[in-house]
């Protein structure tokens, strides 16, 4: 089922389920995202409800289109879930009583009366963010000298290189049309900085403590020059710390 069938289909089905008031895209998902769309992009939407009708629509998820399709329904948080179809297409969503949206690609296709919308999230001081980024190197290195290499891997994998993302989007001009994303400063992330992005994918590919030794090069090459608020004498002393002293800038080149 493409696209167009699977928003068809959904409004049908909403719409005849008692207390369903609202349905909206976001993302990819609505007309406007259709040039980023392509097979890999998911359905991403919401349901709104009246109240006596919340839990059970979010209880039963009547609304989605070819259940008989469905290979996998998962739960997330109280009311989204997210489903695989059988020709590997994907949703997302949440269901339920009205929330406050600050998606800004929010696009209603039935009702809407009861659509808040709101600002987005500020984006992250970037001072704020690189310090963070450098506190989770130096937690998650740690952990990985312990031992504890998965728990160090989230930490210098996935913590890290996102506080870094922000830093750099507050501090280097973006080569993206498009707005960057209020929630997760990796998305499209390859798009606006594509040299800055191969070379934080190679350093993310290494073994976990060189990774965050290489994340550590990464952000004093590219953000501490002329930048009076880095926080060079946490990274001199997360360096020696760690025995990654002298760094080689060379590491994160490729």
């Amino acid at each position: 089922m493409d696209r167009d069938q699977f928003v068809a289909e959904l409004t049908r089905r909403a719409r005849a389920l008692p207390g369903v008031t609202t349905v909206a895209l976001f993302g990819s998902s609505t007309d406007q995202g259709a040039g980023r769309r392509d097979q890999w992009s998911d359905v991403d939407f919401a349901v709104f409800t009246t109240d006596a009708a919340a839990d059970q629509v979010g209880r039963e998820w009547a609304f989605l289109p070819d259940p008989e399709q469905i290979v996998l329904a998962a739960r997330e948080y109280d009311s989204a879930g997210v489903v695989l179809y059988f020709d590997g297409s994907l949703a997302e969503f949440g269901a339920g009583r009205p929330w406050p949206v600050s998606d800004a690609s929010c696009q209603v296709v039935f009702g809407g009366a009861d659509v808040q919308l709101v600002p987005p999230p500020e984006p992250e001081d970037p001072a704020n963010a690189i310090r963070l980024c450098l506190a989770k190197l130096a937690i998650g290195a740690g952990r990985a000298r312990r031992g504890e290499r998965l728990a160090a891997s989230s930490l210098i994998r996935q913590q890290a290189p996102s506080a870094l993302a922000w830093a750099v989007r507050g501090r280097l001009a973006s080569a993206d049309a498009e707005p960057a994303n209020s929630f997760d400063p990796l998305r499209r992330f390859e798009v606006a900085y594509p040299e800055l992005a191969e070379r934080l994918d190679h350093a993310l590919a290494a073994p976990v403590e060189q990774a965050a030794r290489d994340l550590l090069v990464f952000s004093r090459d590219v953000l501490e020059p002329g930048w009076t608020e880095f926080p060079s004498r946490a990274a001199d002393l997360i360096a020696e710390r760690f025995g990654w002293t002298p760094p080689d800038a060379s590491a994160t080149r490729g």
